[in-house]
């Protein structure tokens, strides 16, 4: 194992703030290296510029290199024909970079995204992920890199396949590195805590965010996430933001603005700290004489008392937290009907009314007999995960459902539950400590419930000093108290509730199933209202309740404005501060849109039809003011990616319904869009994204992919009398390809507008070039294109 100064590499972060390299590719390019080759190749081909990049960075004060590997799994290299040459080219140049490195700098080895989408939003499947992130990064352990680096990360699941691959396949340290945009989300959505936490529960080591944004835009980030995490953080900023002038891509941050920024960093919690795009060896050797002398910020030593959904965090304890119980087959024979079928729009209008009722998290129960409750389990946790954006509860007596949840779900979970019993402990703790979810604990021991609170205390008490010497601590436990139905017992509340009392004294969080306790007895309501609030005042933590119970939710919110969980009783004025006019429960075509149900679709429209609204009446007034409002949700950061894609694909079932059932032979003309990534340029998740909506919202689509020459674009759209050209790029170099192709579309005399969008495009530069419109977005594509034709 390697050490610099005695230290290896995680014990060096817990004494030192380490200095990592800058910008790579950048300075290959200026090597040399031209547009549309492969990185990976062209450095293999031209070993002396690597090294003498990674040299300088060295030379500079970085304690900490990264292999020039980023690209260099399966499915990037597929596209230059070299999928049998992944773990060559890995193994490659990592062995120059250790050379490079010597006993000088540790070396990080470096992976990033596929370039695809996981399902369901996409076609790759969670475990081909690992499959292929493992390839790569097997190939890097054993070339004797020092930890591995997944960077530049947009959606959370493919972070986490890259690191769950990572500690399934070596024993490296790993580090795990997102990259938010301005408004301080990934492009799926998830917020700086949720990923921080989402990624320690995955098995990150470290983590961290880098690339899209300057250091100024990053202090905030680094707060929120230092905030949560109980592991060390990296920071790796841009040099500013990028802009082109005169064909030139340049930065707005000079390294002495940049140097600026390196204490305030550090003091938010960044224990390592580099560049990425626009810094070069003069901008690390700022980091370096900055950071010399500063003291590391140490991290939490647990997660706080938080679960996590793909795109935010629910906190325990600051506020009650209701646990949504209503998908649960027990007593619903509609939901085991839908169930047995393979249908799972039942489970998600349960999961969407008990988000609208006011449900933080959501239980998920699919135990069926007969049925494959794995499988089940499997594809509810993918559409709730992506489609009802709250925490789940993994409801389940099976510890391999449980295992799969745990590793398939995009967030940290809640496991409902564990017992004291000693063979369920056996069975699940190695589970706790691997995927680190909250769990509850039920105080059920080896001889049963006991009936008095000092026996469940004594429960808690021996299974704690099991669980705690596991590592695992207070903050990740949800006890439940035990309701039991006073009916049989009436003694029953009073020993549950002691016990709530004994666990709020003690450093516990409590949750329980209020509605047990009323069975048998009439007016259940009452009884659960009064137990409800009775343990709210003793320090209830949560409750698995029906949030679709008003009186249950009215009760709860103002027990929470009494014992001083609603901090200025927002939540209490907000509930009741204003009377409001229940919403109609009547599906629609437009409300089937924003929630992204295409599967009823074809439904509804029959519906509007024989109600006598005509083809064109429902496209006007229902198909596309859903899909403006889709796009005012997502301007707003209410809707992200997941739901823009669920929206827009239920647009098209509706357009693709019309037009087969209902449109005239040739009545429908379609506006044309020629697609491109322009030459030189093979990145088109960006241009993937802007050809899925348009063809979404009726428009004819012809893709012609990545690294097209001007010339093809513009044949194609003579050829088919398109209507727009768009182009994207999204490396720099490219981005004068632009210029070119809106010179020759003039040229020529097409009456096709051009749309320019992409990561280093702005709206000066596509302006300066002589663009039509500009889109920084996949969704602004669309809004840019339908003002252009109007």
């Amino acid at each position: 194992m390697k050490t610099i100064d005695g230290l290896n590499f995680l014990d060096f972060l817990k004494h030192r703030i380490m200095v990592l390299d800058g910008a790579t590719g950048t300075a290959l390019q200026r090597s040399g290296m031209g547009p549309g080759v492969c990185p990976e190749l062209f450095a293999l081909e031209h070993p002396e510029i690597l090294t003498d990049v990674q040299r300088r960075y060295i030379d500079a004060g970085a304690q900490a290199i990264y292999t020039f590997t980023m690209g260099a799994n399966a499915h990037k290299l597929s596209e230059f024909s070299l999928r049998r040459d992944v773990r060559r080219i890995n193994a490659e140049l990592a062995a120059l970079s250790v050379k490079t490195a010597g006993s000088r700098a540790f070396v990080g080895g470096d992976v990033s995204s596929t370039g695809l989408f996981l399902a369901p939003l996409g076609d790759l499947e969670f475990e081909q992920a690992v499959d292929i992130y493992r390839e790569q990064i097997s190939a890097l352990a054993e070339a004797g890199v020092d930890f591995i680096v997944i960077e530049t990360m947009i959606d959370i699941q493919e972070a986490r396949a890259a690191v769950i691959a990572a500690k399934e396949c070596c024993d490296l340290p790993v580090v795990a590195s997102m990259t938010f945009d301005t408004h301080g989300r990934t492009l799926t959505g998830t917020s700086p805590a949720a990923a921080a936490m989402t990624l320690i529960s995955a098995g990150a080591d470290v983590v961290g965010l880098n690339c899209s944004t300057g250091p100024a835009e990053m202090v905030p980030l680094v707060e929120a996430m230092k905030a949560v995490s109980s592991v060390p953080l990296l920071v790796k900023p841009n040099a500013g933001m990028p802009r082109i002038e005169n064909g030139r891509t340049l930065f707005d941050m000079s390294c002495e603005q940049f140097r600026t920024y390196i204490k305030p960093l550090c003091e938010a919690g960044a224990n390592m700290i580099g560049g990425c795009c626009g810094t070069d060896p003069d901008y690390i050797r700022a980091i370096s004489d900055e950071v010399a002398s500063l003291s590391p910020v140490p991290w939490r030593q647990e997660m706080p008392a938080a679960l996590t959904s793909v795109s935010d965090e629910v906190y325990i304890g600051k506020s009650f937290a209701v646990i949504g119980e209503r998908i649960n087959p027990t007593g619903k024979p509609k939901l085991k009907e839908a169930l047995r079928a393979g249908h799972f729009y039942e489970v998600l209008d349960m999961a969407l009314e008990q988000k609208d009722s006011g449900a933080h998290i959501l239980d998920v129960n699919v135990g069926l007999p007969g049925a494959d409750e794995m499988q089940l389990m499997k594809k509810a946790i993918e559409m709730l995960s992506v489609r009802a954006k709250l925490p789940l509860s993994i409801d389940s007596s099976n510890p391999d459902v449980i295992e799969k949840a745990l590793r398939i779900y995009p967030g940290r979970a809640l496991v409902n539950s564990m017992s004291t019993k000693t063979e369920h402990l056996n069975a699940l703790l190695p589970l706790i400590r691997r995927y680190k979810p909250m769990f509850i604990l039920l105080p059920i021991g080896d001889d049963g419930i006991p009936q008095t609170a000092e026996g469940r205390i004594a429960e808690i008490m021996k299974a704690y000093e099991t669980i705690s010497a596991a590592g695992i601590g207070k903050d990740s436990i949800l006890v439940d108290g035990l309701v039991m139905a006073v009916s049989s017992d009436p003694k029953a509340a009073k020993e549950t509730l002691k016990v709530v009392r004994w666990c709020t004294e003690n450093g516990f969080h409590t949750v329980l199933g209020i509605s047990n306790g009323s069975f048998g007895l009439p007016e259940r309501r009452f009884l659960n209202a009064a137990y409800l609030v009775m343990a709210m005042g003793c320090g209830l933590s949560a409750a698995i309740m029906n949030p679709n119970d008003k009186q249950m939710m009215d009760m709860c919110c103002a027990a929470q404005a009494l014992t001083e969980r609603d901090e200025g009783f927002t939540q209490y004025i907000g509930r009741f501060g204003e009377t409001r006019a229940p919403e109609a429960e009547t599906a629609s075509v437009t409300d089937a849109i924003l929630t992204g149900k295409k599967k009823i679709i074809a439904s509804l429209i029959d519906a509007e039809i024989a109600s006598g609204a005509t083809p064109e009446a429902i496209i006007n007034n229902m198909i596309i003011p859903a899909l403006r409002r889709v796009g005012d949700l997502y301007e707003q950061r209410v809707y992200y990616l997941p739901q823009l894609i669920y929206s827009a694909e239920a647009a098209q079932a509706a357009f693709g319904y019309l037009e087969r059932h209902f449109a005239p032979a040739g009545s429908t003309v379609k506006k044309k869009v020629v697609m491109a990534t322009v030459k030189g340029d093979i990145h088109d998740i960006g241009k993937n994204l802007v050809v899925m909506l348009m063809k979404n919202h009726g428009f004819e689509v012809i893709d012609l992919g990545k690294d097209v020459p001007a010339q093809t674009i513009v044949d194609t759209a003579r050829e088919h009398d398109a209507d727009v050209i768009g182009l994207s790029a999204l490396i720099t170099t490219t981005a004068r390809e632009m210029e070119k192709v809106v010179r020759m579309v003039r040229e020529a005399g097409l009456r096709a507008k051009v749309i320019v969008g992409g990561a280093v495009i702005t709206e000066d530069y596509a302006r300066s070039i002589g663009a039509d419109a500009y889109a920084p977005d996949a969704a602004g594509a669309v809004k840019a294109v339908t003002k252009l034709l109007e």
